[in-house]
């Protein structure tokens, strides 16, 4: 079979040179993880044209897709050992501990690799003490580092497992399993940033790790870091468009994403409505200025945002020299007069564009002047603001102190009244 034919995670099963254990297990991982990869496998499969091992490497490639009456036909009947051990990988998915051990201890006597995967077995039956004397017979690497890392984890000694992940990783830079365990028990005793340093590890391999992957996107959701989640997501339905968990995480992760974009729209509104309302009278200027912006109504600096410079000049007694020490007042802060009027998104969210309407009982008004509101038909914040100061004077129980209040009120949303057209 030529290998340009093979999918990339399939070339060790074509080389001349039996796959590793290890190697085996990857194949297995990529197969559940990845559509298009298993589509290429099961093309395979299918073909089934081995040239070495047919029967061997047939039945790996069976096992790997998940199919493992078939795998374990293919091998029950040898006596190789590596195809004993292949079978105890069988075995062992297959949650049957008793006979995976038996299969990897009939192997290890003239395999080597075998020992580690009996050590896991062991590890995945809780047989501690089994387990710790098989792992005195497993070669010194990053794999018996791993296991080593599980036997203390299973003892419940979280300090040394650590310790004992991070000397697989030492030996091998890209042993995601021992990644994973230490992003798990690093989030656990709550060291977030290194958790998120060994997960980094799983998303960076080829293939992606994805339990660790999925951990990844989980832990940034959590640190309030909707947007890193969610390429976490992705990668992993990249993989599988229909992993069932990753769609639900992915769905989470957006609404997170919704509700911290509100709450910062919720912060900033709150902010400039504190602004809006800050009094004109707090502000450095002449007396003759305060007094003409009192005439005028204009109470806060939501009041003051809200009306252009022409209308202010339009005003009796209110001059260049006024408009100029107005002007300078607000261009150190950054504002100008009417930007309000011309919805500056410097100004307002997008919170304070959706103000207009809502309902007058936003406002928080007094029983006087939502009386005078209720009169006039006024519902929303939308309606009060088409009203002129001087067409809410004029209003049936209204008064310059009512109107006052609602100048306030509504420079509180950055909105304000309607100001009265200029006659040329």
């Amino acid at each position: 079979m030529p290998t340009a034919s093979v999918p990339k995670s399939a070339q060790p099963l074509v080389g001349s040179e039996r796959p590793t254990l290890a190697q085996v297990r990857v194949l297995r991982r990529v197969a559940e993880q990845d559509v298009e990869e298993r589509r290429k496998l099961l093309a395979l499969h299918q073909d089934g044209n081995f040239k070495e091992d047919a029967k061997i490497r047939g039945a790996i490639l069976a096992y790997a897709l998940g199919f493992m009456a078939d795998a374990e036909e293919g091998l029950i009947e040898s006596k190789d050992s590596y195809a004993q051990a292949v079978l105890g990988l069988i075995h062992a998915e297959l949650g049957d501990h008793a006979e995976a051990k038996a299969a990897f201890t009939g192997a290890a006597k003239t395999l080597p690799e075998a020992k580690a995967e009996l050590t896991r077995t062991l590890l995945d039956a809780n047989l501690a003490d089994e387990a710790e004397k098989a792992l005195g017979n497993v070669g010194e690497g990053a794999e018996r580092e791993f296991l080593n890392g599980r036997l203390h984890e299973l003892r419940g000694n979280t300090e040394a497992a650590i310790k004992a992940y991070e000397a697989a990783l030492e030996a091998s830079g890209e042993h995601v399993e021992s990644a994973f365990k230490l992003g798990v028990l690093l989030d656990r005793i709550g060291d977030d940033d290194m958790a998120v340093e060994h997960y980094l590890i799983c998303a960076d391999v080829a293939p992606h790790y994805i339990p660790g992957v999925i951990n990844l996107g989980i832990l940034y959701d959590e640190r309030g870091e909707p947007n890193a989640a969610i390429d976490c997501f992705r990668q992993v339905l990249a993989y599988n468009p229909r992993n069932r968990r990753a769609l639900m995480l992915l769905r989470d992760a957006r609404a997170s994403r919704t509700m911290y974009y509100d709450e910062r729209e919720e912060r900033e509104r709150e902010k400039m409505e504190k602004i809006m309302r800050t009094p004109v009278n707090d502000f450095e200027l002449s007396v003759r200025s305060r007094n003409c912006l009192a005439k005028m109504n204009i109470f806060t600096l939501g009041d003051l945002l809200s009306i252009t410079e022409q209308e202010m000049l339009s005003y009796k007694n209110f001059g260049e020299t006024s408009l100029k020490e107005v002007k300078e007042m607000l261009a150190m802060r950054g504002l100008r007069l009417g930007m309000n009027r011309e919805g500056d998104e410097r100004l307002m969210s997008k919170a304070d564009q959706k103000v207009l309407g809502e309902s007058i009982e936003k406002l928080e008004l007094t029983p006087k002047g939502t009386q005078v509101l209720e009169g006039l038909g006024v519902s929303r914040i939308g309606d009060l603001v088409q009203y002129t100061d001087l067409d809410l004077y004029k209003a049936p129980g209204s008064g310059q102190s009512v109107v006052q209040e609602l100048s306030t009120a509504l420079g509180a949303f950055g909105a304000g009244l309607r100001k009265p057209d200029i006659k040329a």
